[in-house]
């Protein structure tokens, strides 16, 4: 019986304890629990400014070849870079000649002859008596390039005419002979 005296009260105690303490309400905090891990934001305290531009960069692009008949063709364009590996892939034949914050020219040599020799450039002789390639007949068109002048004395009277009327320019092979031909094979293009 002495043993009931303790028993009661105590679960009296306990039971009024716990009814009072339900309506407290128990918040969790980060501290309790042992398996949370707090996260701190460093963003502010350790960013650093970097120089790569979130936005793609657009730059003027300048695109020269130079054919063996002297024609320098040039290009304008602007192009949008999203990619830097891209776009050194896209010109891989060619090379640097000037390079800006905003624009880029490349060049490369062509071993070809130009499209317009192709279609309009003929051989003939200036008035000054030098080799050159005409943009249409000798009569009517303009120099493309020049070389050193020929002496026209011991050419065939054959040859003479064939150049004041002017000579086709067929392909790059065509060309090269003729050059070689008229105004001798040291003669550097």
């Amino acid at each position: 019986m002495n043993r009931w005296l303790w028993i009661i009260p105590a679960s009296l105690i306990f039971a009024g304890w716990q009814w009072f303490g339900a309506e407290e309400e128990v918040s969790l905090r980060a501290e309790d629990l042992s398996y949370h891990r707090t996260v701190i934001n460093k963003t502010e305290e350790n960013s650093v400014e970097t120089l790569v531009n979130p936005e793609p960069l657009t730059i003027k692009v300048v695109l020269k070849q130079h054919y063996l008949d002297g024609v320098t063709e040039t290009i304008h364009k602007e192009e949008t870079i999203w990619s830097m590996v891209d776009f050194w892939s896209t010109y891989e034949g060619w090379s640097i000649e000037s390079q800006e914050l905003d624009q880029i020219v490349f060049k490369r040599q062509v071993e070809d002859i130009s499209p317009l020799t192709k279609q309009q450039g003929y051989f003939g002789l200036t008035e000054d008596g030098e080799l050159a390639v005409f943009e249409g007949t000798p009569s009517q068109g303009k120099v493309i390039e020049s070389f050193k002048p020929i002496p026209i004395e011991p050419l065939e009277s054959k040859r003479k005419s064939e150049l004041k009327d002017g000579i086709k320019i067929k392909d790059a092979s065509h060309f090269e002979q003729v050059v070689k031909q008229y105004a001798g094979e040291e003669q550097p293009l």
